[in-house]
């Protein structure tokens, strides 16, 4: 199986939980509640379950493959955190962002073809 298959995974399940995560903890919040909110927010412990999806992949990719050729896949999460935070929470999408994301796919690509 293409290893393409599990890190697509592994990025979109590890995105959409940290996306989750962040939404569950978005509100203020005291730091004697902070502990109380992480475990009573459905948003916190359904991300940390996709999260943890996310993981499973990406140790099935661990397991087949070669991690240097593997390893630089996991970049992508941050270009789908930019895109999503972009999306979701309508935070700021820069000039200077978009740039980073293009090097970052730019390394992925160069990257993957050895």
């Amino acid at each position: 199986m293409s290893p393409f298959v599990f890190i697509a995974f592994s990025t979109i399940f590890g995105v959409t939980g940290q996306l989750s995560l962040k939404r569950g903890m978005s509100s203020e919040s005291s730091a004697s509640n902070l502990i109380i909110k992480m475990i009573t927010s459905p948003w916190v412990m359904g991300g940390l379950v996709i999260y943890g999806l996310g993981v499973i992949f990406w140790l099935m990719a661990m397991s087949r493959f070669e991690i240097s050729y593997i390893y630089p896949f996991a970049s992508l999460s941050y270009v789908g955190i930019v895109i999503g935070s972009y999306l979701v929470f309508r935070e700021r999408l820069t000039r200077m962002r978009l740039l980073g994301i293009a090097i970052i796919i730019l390394g992925v690509i160069i990257t993957s073809q050895s």
